[in-house]
């Protein structure tokens, strides 16, 4: 495949299955607030949970995610705590990083970033809610599941 034809690192057909995972949750997973609901609806999406144990998936509060290093360590995620549960906060973060364009894939690894506007403070400024490299392998298993089990 020819460099010109990749977009942040992905291939045409992974930008589809990105926006395709965008457009499932705008539709369906952004309703669901509870793992249990989530659960009871798509039973068939039980095969996440081995997934996400293939990566760390680090919960901590806004501030700690400002002192993480520049390059995030491979295979681990560290989010804010956005959802009733890891999975679905990871789902939640995901479709933030794809909808704002704050996503990339290198060297086998996707970097994740998902920003929140500080408003507290009065100023808002940008500061991370998720942060991490997940492979890519992985992270195309899990939003595969998502587009082969859930119909628009």
């Amino acid at each position: 495949m020819r460099m010109e034809s990749l977009i942040h690192g992905f291939s045409p057909k992974e930008v589809v299955d990105l926006y395709r995972y965008l457009c499932i949750y705008e539709s369906e997973l952004g309703k669901v607030g509870k793992l249990e609901v989530f659960k009871q609806q798509y039973p068939k999406l039980k095969r996440l949970d081995n997934l996400m144990s293939s990566f760390v998936c680090n919960e901590c509060n806004i501030e700690a995610l400002s002192n993480i290093g520049i390059v995030p360590m491979d295979n681990l995620l560290s989010m804010t705590y956005s959802k009733s549960s890891k999975l679905l906060s990871l789902l939640y973060h995901l479709r933030n990083s794809i909808a704002h364009g704050q996503i990339e894939q290198e060297n086998g690894f996707v970097f994740i970033i998902d920003y929140k506007k500080d408003y507290k403070k009065g100023n808002g400024i940008k500061r991370f809610s998720a942060r991490g490299k997940i492979n890519s392998t992985t992270l195309f298993e899990i939003i595969g599941i998502i587009n082969e089990n859930i119909n628009l």
